[in-house]
């Protein structure tokens, strides 16, 4: 019995530790994807971080069904058009299977041969899937400009 409770007490003490990794690690994975979008493209990060059968939720859209629908949507995009975001938060649920982040972006553009932002908020879902971490839900929609800190 005694060993019992010692190894519950040892178990409890390093499950926040595990949290807090794994957090950090679908912060980092949410990170590597705008990256990727800033230095190769909103396509290619998108194609390398959906899973095979994501959906898309955009405000003022139709959902956007699987991998290939979604990245049929990028096709026409004005070469120059950039999308960058900032991760705020994020968790991962204790199968360490499952993750959500949220954060806010920038859609930069050109129109009328002047330089353009557009401002949102999104969220992610992320699933663990063949031990890579992979968007199965992504949505956002347009927000005023940065918040004040």
């Amino acid at each position: 019995m005694r060993k019992t409770l010692s190894t519950l007490l040892l178990v409890a003490t390093l499950t926040p530790a595990a949290l807090a990794d794994s957090r950090d690690d679908i912060m980092g994975v949410d990170s590597a994807f705008s990256r990727m979008s800033m230095e190769s493209g909103m396509a290619a990060a998108f194609s390398h971080y959906l899973a095979a059968d994501a959906v898309k939720l955009d405000g003022g859209a139709h959902a956007t069904l699987g991998h290939a629908a979604i990245m049929k949507g990028f096709e026409g995009l004005p070469a120059d058009m950039q999308l960058e975001w900032w991760p705020k938060d994020g968790s991962v649920a204790g199968s360490g299977d499952l993750a959500y982040t949220w954060g806010t972006y920038e859609l930069r553009f050109m129109k009328d041969g002047e330089r353009k932002t557009a401002y949102g908020k999104y969220t992610t879902i992320w699933a663990k899937r063949d031990g890579e971490w992979k968007a199965v839900l992504d949505m956002g929609n347009a927000s005023p400009g940065p918040a004040p800190e």
